[in-house]
């Protein structure tokens, strides 16, 4: 089996998600006995990120991404589209699809590409389209990652109310309906992709490449036991955004009130003098007698920090209206299987359902409502978890490692069923 991944709008880069994600997987295809190529081929914009940030050192990115996958498994494609990501508007699209159809269709024929895996709704879009064209036979694979038009309506390119977000809804159902496998990253996502009409779909759990542990560290229950735990935080902290500081101080403060002893650890890019002051704004500067802040350069220095807390916290942000809690229900972040790899029992914000219901059903953290917060069961519960942490470890890493889900897709992809040319209508774009 030959598989051709396909990347379209993202900037490649090693040291990111997207080298995560991506070029972690691919090299991982590679590994697979049964898969005899797997390539990555990435379209990118002219003028991007990288280059204003890092201009003529971003070409290290491509070098590390070439090295690692080999020259011949590495293609790029620079695209005259607007930097904005996976999330064009209706009008901006066609501009990631002009000219780019015969170039796709050349590559796949190349590589002879059984499977193509497509990583967002604008990859999935265009593979769709040119399959349709060229009357290709190869499976497309819709790896979705999350949803795509309430995303964008959340973080402000759009309204859910506009033709952005109406165009974006029917583009995801026709691709749910031509794609032969559509991936979700949690049950609540794949529920609502089969609601939506999915030709098949699976569940495949984020990729984590944690690297090494030390379960010396991770079984260590001194702190639990003294009843000061360390409760972990990582990633990006600012209101209006994804995770608010707000939520975070509440539910720390809640574990606070059950636990006296306990320590909050929060590692974050984010200003920490912000952090602070947002703190004494919300009428909470004792807690920063209890609260460490820090950074990590690396996803490697984040997970040794992450070894030596107790419990974690997933306290995203407080849904508005209804249409933000159907946006949060399938919620599973890269965050959470890094806790969880780490072994430690998550504090979840309800809202977010894919690591809610992930978390109960492993017996791995509980999950509290944002107005009632925690309860002291809640928190016997967590303690109770922080004590088998080996235990939490050893299930994630088997859920999340990328070998694992290598298998898993290779053996999906190949009992995807042959496609025949006339079977490849897709929405009012076939040809």
């Amino acid at each position: 089996m030959r598989i051709l991944y396909l990347t379209w709008g993202e900037v490649p880069r090693l040291s990111s998600v997207y080298g995560g994600q991506a070029v972690q997987m691919v090299s991982a295809f590679q590994r697979q006995e049964t898969v005899e190529s797997a390539q990555l081929l990435a379209g990118y914009p002219i003028i991007h990120s990288g280059l204003v940030r890092e201009k003529w050192r971003y070409k290290q990115q491509l070098t590390a991404i070439s090295e690692r996958l080999g020259a011949e498994n590495f293609t790029t494609r620079r695209i005259p589209v607007p930097p904005v990501g996976v999330h064009p508007k209706k009008w901006q699209l066609p501009s990631f699809t002009m000219g780019q159809h015969r170039f796709l269709a050349k590559k796949i024929r190349k590589c002879r590409a059984d499977v193509i895996q497509c990583r967002s709704y604008v990859a999935t879009h265009l593979a769709l389209e040119t399959r349709a064209r060229f009357g290709l036979t190869c499976r497309v694979v819709f790896d979705a990652r999350s949803l795509m038009p309430e995303e964008g309506a959340i973080s402000g390119r759009w309204d859910h109310n506009d033709a952005n977000f109406a165009f974006w809804k029917q583009r995801e159902a026709n691709i749910l309906a031509s794609a032969d496998l559509s991936l979700a990253v949690s049950q609540p996502m794949q529920d609502r992709f089969d609601k939506l009409g999915a030709r098949r779909s699976a569940l495949i759990h984020l990729n984590v490449d944690i690297g090494a542990l030390d379960e010396k560290r991770i079984a260590d229950t001194s702190r639990v036991k003294a009843g000061a735990p360390v409760v972990a935080y990582c990633g990006y902290l600012a209101e209006n955004t994804w995770h608010s500081p707000t939520n975070l101080w509440e539910a720390f403060n809640s574990f606070l009130s059950h636990c006296p002893g306990a320590r909050l650890l929060v590692i974050t890019k984010s200003s920490h003098k912000m952090l602070r002051e947002s703190l004494k704004a919300q009428g909470m500067a004792e807690m920063l007698k209890v609260i460490t802040f820090t950074s990590a350069p690396s996803p490697a220095e984040t997970v040794s920090l992450l070894q030596d807390a107790d419990l974690s916290i997933f306290s995203y942000r407080t849904p508005a209206n209804s249409f933000e809690k159907e946006m949060a229900e399938p919620v599973f972040a890269t965050k959470s299987a890094e806790y969880l790899c780490a072994g430690l029992p998550m504090i979840v914000n309800n809202f977010c359902g894919g690591a809610r219901d992930y978390a109960i059903d492993r017996d791995a953290g509980v999950g509290y409502d944002v107005e009632a917060l925690l309860s002291a069961q809640d928190v016997e519960t967590l303690m109770r978890q922080a004590c088998d942490r080996v235990r939490i470890s050893h299930t994630a890493r088997a859920d999340f490692s990328i070998d694992q889900n290598a298998k898993r897709l290779a053996s999906l992809f190949h009992d995807l069923s042959p496609r025949t040319p006339d079977s490849m209508n897709y929405g009012d774009n076939a040809r």
